[in-house]
């Protein structure tokens, strides 16, 4: 999948949100990254590309809470983990050795 469809994919999971192109390239290449350190890989695997948009989905919906892990606003209170078990265990079964 090249970048447009990886830009194409995220903007489908952002309904009616006008978002400029840098971004979500910014957003998607940050998953990358941590896509491929969580692998030790220097690309992301083509069987994690729907990963790495999904985690950069996760980025760009966590915007504004950097550093927080827990936030509360009268009876509402939401948390959240650093990266959710399903994506984790996704991502750790595309591990290399290390060496």
């Amino acid at each position: 999948m090249d970048n447009q469809q990886k830009l194409s994919l995220f903007r489908a999971h952002l309904p009616g949100e006008e978002v400029q192109d840098g971004l979500l390239s910014s957003l998607l290449e940050d998953a990358a990254a941590l896509i491929c350190a969580l692998t030790w890989r220097k690309e992301v695997p083509p069987e994690l590309e729907n990963a790495q948009v999904r985690l950069a989905v996760i980025f760009y919906n966590r915007m504004g809470m950097e550093g927080e892990n827990a936030h509360q606003e009268g009876d509402v209170r939401r948390s959240v983990s650093d990266l959710p078990e399903a994506l984790r265990k996704e991502i750790y079964a595309f591990r290399r050795a290390c060496t």
